[in-house]
């Protein structure tokens, strides 16, 4: 089982709360990149983490609509780590 997370700048701040959370799989777009616009979702995801508050709103509604046609939830979270690590919680349930 895999999430994505869309937002923030390091994935090793996220690793700990993932493990905590059950995740086996974690995907990771910061969205300073132009390739993070484009590129299609990863295959073995169980949902996306939309970090609130690093995230362009073009690169916010892609993602929703990008779930959406692939039928995944979406759960948005501020980076603090309880919050993050309660949003991967009900992905990974």
């Amino acid at each position: 089982m895999g999430i994505l997370i869309v937002g923030g700048d390091h994935l090793n701040q996220f690793a700990d709360s993932a493990r905590e959370a059950g995740v086996e799989r974690l995907h990771h777009w910061n969205g300073r990149r132009a390739a993070d616009h484009h590129q299609p979702l990863p295959r073995d995801l169980r949902g996306i983490v939309l970090l609130i508050d690093h995230v362009n709103h073009g690169l916010a509604a892609r993602v929703r609509r990008l779930a959406s046609q692939s039928g995944l939830p979406v759960v948005y979270s501020a980076r603090s780590r309880s919050q993050l690590r309660n949003a991967m919680s009900q992905l990974a349930a």
